[in-house]
């Protein structure tokens, strides 16, 4: 027999001792059943008081149990353990069939609990084997019977016939291999089910130990509740965050967070209870009860759901977010110190060059041995300069502290227009505008603003033509809706491109690569469109040109300013 027809030890031990339960109770079911043959005048006349029968079966069937269930398992494989177990069962079945009228016993069915518990023991083919064993050990009392053998009975052949007693032999060898195919049917199925169930239990263990771990070892705190907001679990990293006075489980959650007592709530379909909204990422203030500390707490809140989408609870993921909100000031901080320390370095030196001309011109006058000619072209440098760092500071104020403005409504098609012809008779023949045009909706910005925007990205479009290339700008308008609803103003030029380092840095202040020119420009422009709520891009093809799009809010609704 292949080693798949036997039950796993630990099933087969705790199938033992069911067979020894079961043994001890069809025992003791006999016992009663013999008393009330007795007490009704039908007690077999083989024994001159029923004592002696009570006593014999209760004997053998506790002496049968223990040996089954302590002996068998010591010193013998689970091959012979079932094996003696059929002999055994049929020998105590056969005895009791003699000892209550033979053939015409009330307890022939004892060897069909032997059938049951082979099929126990070993399954399917064990059964048909015990049902054999039970089919011959019939027959053979059956013949003993008939030709009076059997002790005490008188010969059944005096009152049945030979072809009655092949029916009755025939018709219980057909019930004992019934009843083996049932019951050794039934045994393998538990045999698979119970095993199926060990191996899911022990999935469902690990699967509970690992994610006990994980709650355990995550650093934020966690808190699930039923549908009525009480708290059902909280986890280690929970506790020590809010460090509870008192039991926390059993509790409404809002208790351990007073401060969102008032935040909205829902009300759960069909009940009238109240749950939670989802939140995502709240922010709030907390002062914890046992230590006054003061406490950022960022909460977020899913609904539990079983497989049929029906909210039991909720789960609450909270962490303590004061140390990195510090962490994010001061970074702030470090930033905005190193951003105005660069912005005074980069004045600074935008001022040094003309500092530097005015005062070796200024010296040079008072040196008193320069001609009046060379004189008046020292003043003129000084004149120059001075316009210089007129028109420096200017620039400066301007990006430090920009107007407000004007927004209104604003035809984007004619105000380019106006400002290429405006820079073409500036530029005079050499400058090559064209213009796409397309049917845009009216834009929400400050007139005079956007004219300076559109102008110096022009202007920086022609300065980066490259020798040998005439310079040609393009101006294209688009009606965006992909990126919101946005007027596109893009101006292409072809020149040789930026350098991605280069491009990261185009919008901070003093930053350039021109020869002339303070590094301003892109840095206003940048911050007018923020304010009037647009917004810029840039993209660049070394060789092959550079293209600024800006994106300009559309005068529907202007809504409030930022």
């Amino acid at each position: 027999m292949s080693e798949s027809l036997w039950l796993p030890q630990s099933i087969e031990l705790n199938s033992r001792r069911w067979l020894l339960f079961l043994r001890l109770l069809t025992a003791t079911f006999i016992c009663l059943a013999v008393t009330l043959l007795y007490l009704n005048g039908r007690a077999p006349a083989i024994f001159d008081f029923w004592t002696r029968t009570i006593s014999i079966v209760l004997a053998a069937a506790f002496l049968l149990a223990l040996f089954h269930y302590f002996l068998l398992p010591k010193y013998f494989s689970v091959r012979v353990q079932v094996v003696v177990q059929m002999i055994c069962d049929n020998a105590f079945a056969g005895v009791i069939i003699i000892l209550t009228g033979g053939c015409e016993s009330t307890f022939n069915f004892v060897l069909l609990v032997g059938v049951v518990n082979s099929a126990f023991l070993g399954g399917l083919r064990i059964s048909v084997v015990s049902a054999t064993l039970a089919a011959a050990t019939w027959a053979g009392l059956s013949d003993l019977h008939y030709y009076g053998y059997l002790p005490g009975l008188p010969p059944l052949g005096e009152y049945v016939g030979a072809n009655e007693l092949a029916v009755t032999i025939l018709i219980n060898a057909g019930a004992s291999y019934l009843v083996a195919i049932l019951a050794g049917h039934l045994s393998t199925q538990l045999r698979l089910s119970s095993q199926a169930l060990i191996s899911s239990q022990t999935s469902l263990d690990r699967l509970s130990q690992l994610n006990e771990s994980i709650i355990h070892s995550i650093d934020s705190g966690l808190i699930t509740t039923d549908d009525r907001g009480l708290v059902l679990t909280v986890n280690p990293a929970g506790r020590d965050l809010l460090r509870p006075q008192r039991k926390v489980v059993g509790q409404p959650w809002r208790s351990l967070f007073p401060e969102l007592e008032n935040y909205p709530n829902q009300t759960v379909p069909g009940t009238d209870e109240e749950a939670y909204h989802q939140i995502m990422g709240l922010r709030f203030k907390h002062v914890r009860p046992s230590d006054k500390a003061e406490l950022n707490i960022e909460l977020s809140s899913l609904a539990l759901t079983d497989v049929h989408n029906v909210s039991w609870g909720r789960l609450l993921v909270f962490k303590d977010q004061t140390a990195m909100i510090q962490m994010e000031a001061d970074i702030k901080r470090s930033e905005h110190m190193a951003a105005v320390g660069q912005l005074a370095a980069g004045l600074a030196h935008e001022i040094r060059t003309p500092l530097a001309s005015m005062s070796g011109s200024w010296h040079m006058i008072l040196s008193q041995s320069v001609r009046p000619e060379d004189q008046r072209r020292l003043m003129t440098i000084i004149g120059r300069e001075m316009e210089r760092l007129e028109n420096l500071v200017g620039d400066f104020l301007s990006f430090a502290k920009p107007s407000a403005g004007n927004p209104q409504s604003i035809d984007l098609n004619s105000l380019i227009d106006d400002q290429s012809h405006i820079f073409t008779s500036w530029q005079g023949d050499k400058a090559v505008i064209e213009l796409r045009l397309n049917d845009v909706p009216k834009v929400y910005f400050d007139y005079s603003q956007l004219s300076q925007v559109i102008f110096n990205l022009i202007q920086n479009a022609f300065e980066a033509a490259i020798d040998g290339r005439p310079p040609r700008v393009v101006v294209d308008t688009s009606y965006d809706r992909l990126n919101g609803d946005y007027a596109a103003v893009e101006i292409a030029d072809n020149g040789g491109g930026i350098s991605e380092e280069n491009i990261r840095r185009i919008f901070e202040p003093f930053f350039t690569t021109k020869q002339r020119g303070n590094g301003l420009g892109l840095a206003m422009v940048w911050g007018i469109i923020m304010r009037g709520n647009g917004h810029i891009s840039v993209r660049s093809t070394p060789d092959v040109g550079t293209v600024f799009t800006v994106y300009l809010p559309v005068a529907k609704d202007p809504g409030p300013r930022v």
